[in-house]
């Protein structure tokens, strides 16, 4: 397949670029700065922001699916640390894909957001709430509306906390209560969970809860 990944250059995204690479996909990354990207076989690097829609527009086409893994940029890696801008970027990009027309995406979410807030352990809808968190949701809220009221082909991914770890973890994917998910998720877990949807076409117009136990 030919895919564009959008975030590739992040810690999710380049998971997923390593492994749509090594199941024989072509990869195409749109990226701020193209230094950022390691040369590979099978991987085109393309200059441009996917909030820029003649950027994206040029870099999708010819694609299979789009991949997004994107961040919210804040001043660090902490997920409650002060964002940098509170525009909704998340939110223009989703409108940038939807506006090129029925296409395949599997965006990445995060557990909490939509109806999975309520089930939520009460720390992370404290954290929600009451920090600086309440930016990034809100960005996430709006992509998943902007999804739902348009016709794209569209997967969105509510991971539960992101992990580093290399360590093998079954997989739990479901919703918000059923099965009971995990805490953590391996971002490499995520990152081959969002391409076997890709691949199979599955989980269209849901938002699965992923997980690790």
């Amino acid at each position: 397949m030919n895919l564009l990944v959008l975030g590739a250059s992040g810690r999710t995204g380049k998971h997923i670029v390593d492994q749509a690479l090594s199941r024989g996909h072509h990869v195409t990354a749109l990226v701020r700065n193209p230094n950022s990207m390691q040369a590979q076989d099978g991987l085109t690097v393309i200059k441009g922001t996917p909030t820029n829609p003649a950027d994206l527009a040029a870099a999708e086409q010819g694609k299979d699916a789009i991949l997004v893994a994107l961040n919210n940029p804040r001043q660090s890696d902490a997920p409650w640390a002060k964002p940098i801008t509170t525009e909704k970027i998340l939110t223009k990009v989703a409108e940038n894909i939807i506006a090129l027309g029925k296409k395949r995406v599997v965006f990445l979410s995060a557990a909490g957001v939509g109806d999975s807030f309520e089930t939520a352990p009460w720390f992370m809808r404290f954290m929600i709430k009451r920090t600086n968190l309440g930016y990034a949701y809100a960005d996430h809220n709006s992509v998943e509306q902007a999804f739902r009221a348009s016709d794209a082909s569209w997967t969105l991914v509510r991971a539960m906390g992101l992990s580093n770890s290399e360590k093998e973890k079954a997989l739990i994917v479901g919703t918000a209560t059923t099965p009971k998910p995990g805490m953590m998720v391996r971002r490499s877990a995520v990152a081959k969970f969002m391409l076997d949807c890709v691949e199979n076409d599955s989980h269209v117009g849901q938002t699965p809860v992923v997980s690790e136990r």
